[in-house]
């Protein structure tokens, strides 16, 4: 069984770059970095954060296997080295693509999944660091989005349960919540 740690903050807050830092670090010469990238191009916003976020992989002298999986992360599984060092980004826009489709979804169901699926991962992964973003506060409540809010703050209870350690990026700086601060 591999470690997971669980990596949350406010948008913008130097989370992924301080995963992929911390992946590479925690990398010695023989296990694969992979990245789960659950981003999906949907407007312009978007599309410029994902290149930057591919940007940012490339100009490393790592050597990223990279999986686009905006859905169904469970199907990553087979495809993963063994022990291999994974990074989940994120989770945030994993729930939202799983829960914001045409058809309507049991958000129960969809919790379930996607937890049992990072369980899966962490498995089969040395470390598995998953991304996610806070909770959001100032925008209109609508019963969908209070549906989320719930479902995503149970994902981060319950990462913050199987971690071994949980970390919230504050301004760019990575405060350790739960076990020991690494590297």
């Amino acid at each position: 069984m591999g470690k997971l740690i669980f990596i949350t903050g406010g948008v913008r807050s130097g989370k992924s770059s301080y995963a992929e830092r911390l992946a590479a670090e925690l990398r010695d010469s023989k296990e694969a970095l992979v990245y789960l990238a659950c981003g999906v191009n949907t407007d312009h916003e978007m599309e410029r954060r994902i290149l930057k976020h591919q940007l940012d992989r490339e100009a490393t002298t790592e050597d990223w296997i990279t999986i686009e999986c905006p859905r169904a992360i469970g199907g990553t599984i087979d495809y993963l080295p063994q022990n291999a060092i994974v990074l989940l980004d994120c989770l945030t826009t994993l729930l939202t693509n799983e829960m914001f489709v045409i058809e309507k979804v049991n958000s129960s169901a969809v919790e379930k999944e996607i937890y049992q699926s990072i369980i899966g991962i962490r498995d089969k992964a040395q470390v598995l660091l998953v991304v996610s973003n806070e909770l959001f506060y100032d925008i209109p409540l609508t019963s969908d989005i209070v549906q989320f809010q719930k479902t995503l703050g149970s994902l981060h209870r319950r990462m913050v349960e199987e971690s071994s350690t949980a970390i919230d990026m504050s301004v760019g700086i990575p405060v350790v919540k739960k076990g020991i601060p690494i590297s």
